[in-house]
């Protein structure tokens, strides 16, 4: 493949406002703390694993991870999840689990954020002595397709369509083109997405015919 254009919906709310030239990454990680059972009024006899992963959580989330660079927005990290699976409220529980989800930008990889969390993990285990696993899962890296000819041919064929001029955006979750990045230079340019996943999912008809314009407007400009 030369050039790619992903049809999934890149338009928040109105045909040809956006065109999606990236896609942040996204790592999930599944974080155990692992520490010592014991009774709530013996606390010395124990070693408290929701204290211990509350640190460490309080630890990532006390700065941002970036500001954003020149295309993409600051990272963002978010605690999905915290649970110990205890029903008594005078158990200090053996184990405690979190999840955290990053959105990460150009300035890092699935690797250095696994590499960043795992050392501060260690850090955190080391100084309480209880110890904190981390599982992490990949779903996609970040990409740019850079502003170049092939963008402006989209950019101009959804501008001359709509007489709208589209934002170049890299915002939202993953999508399909991160599966294209490493073959060909990709941008995504679909519907809008304003009832995406709900039950009565639903486009205008006469927009499916407009997008079905700009394609071929595309086709003809690429290959001219």
């Amino acid at each position: 493949m030369d050039v790619c254009i992903v049809g999934e919906p890149s338009n928040p709310d109105i045909f040809g406002e956006m065109i999606k030239i990236g896609r942040r990454g996204s790592v999930t990680f599944r974080i155990t703390a692992k520490g010592v059972q014991g009774h709530a009024a013996y606390p010395h006899r124990a070693r408290n694993p929701l204290h211990v992963l509350t640190r460490y959580l309080n630890g990532l989330i006390a700065a941002p991870l970036d500001q954003g660079t020149a295309h993409f927005d600051p990272s963002g990290l978010q605690i999905t999840s915290i649970d110990c699976g205890n029903p008594a409220s005078n158990v200090i529980p053996e184990r405690a689990t979190a999840v955290v989800n990053i959105r990460f930008n150009d300035l890092h990889s699935g690797d250095s954020l696994i590499a960043d969390l795992t050392a501060r993990a260690d850090t955190v285990a080391a100084e309480t002595g209880v110890a904190l696993t981390l599982d992490a899962e990949v779903s996609g890296e970040s990409f740019l397709t850079a502003p170049g000819p092939f963008v402006d041919l989209v950019r101009g064929v959804v501008r001359a369509e709509t007489g709208l001029e589209p934002v170049l955006s890299t915002t939202g979750g993953t999508s399909d083109a991160r599966f294209i990045k490493d073959h060909c230079p990709v941008v995504e340019f679909g519907l809008v997405g304003r009832f995406m996943h709900q039950v009565d999912e639903r486009v205008p008809e006469d927009e499916v015919r407009a997008l079905s314009r700009v394609y071929h407007r595309i086709l003809q400009g690429y290959f001219a």
